[in-house]
């Protein structure tokens, strides 16, 4: 078998292999930005998180905690967004329905900390 002939069946599958693997300009699509907020309370006095968001958003508070054992009501996420300004429940979720500022400030008895995540 000539050289010439034997590199040109051995670089065959090779380029075959290089286009299979190559993606071209393949593109993902654009993961949205999540962002995470803690607020508390303590001897000082309420210490809010804000956010801005550029859109409609789903807010979801992680965690509510308070050093006060079994403080009534239990602690909670106080979420003021646009299109929504209420309490949400740990692990529950409250809707933005536009840009704006989200603030999340604690609900409950005693030094608090809670968490809130957006996106």
């Amino acid at each position: 078998m000539k050289t010439g002939y034997a590199i040109a069946l051995l670089s065959l599958p090779a380029f075959a292999v290089l286009t299979i693997t190559h993606q071209g300009n393949a593109q993902r699509a654009p993961r949205a930005k999540v962002h995470a907020l803690q607020a508390t309370t303590d001897k000082t006095g309420e210490h809010p998180a804000t956010a801005e968001i550029a859109g409609p958003a789903t807010i979801t508070c992680i965690n509510a905690a308070s050093e006060t054992p079994n403080s009534q009501p239990p602690p909670s996420c106080n979420i003021t967004a646009p299109g929504f300004k209420g309490i949400v429940k740990k692990g529950g979720t409250a809707n933005a329905t536009g840009a704006g500022t989200v603030t999340l400030t604690c609900s409950g008895q005693g030094y608090l900390r809670c968490d809130a995540r957006i996106g």
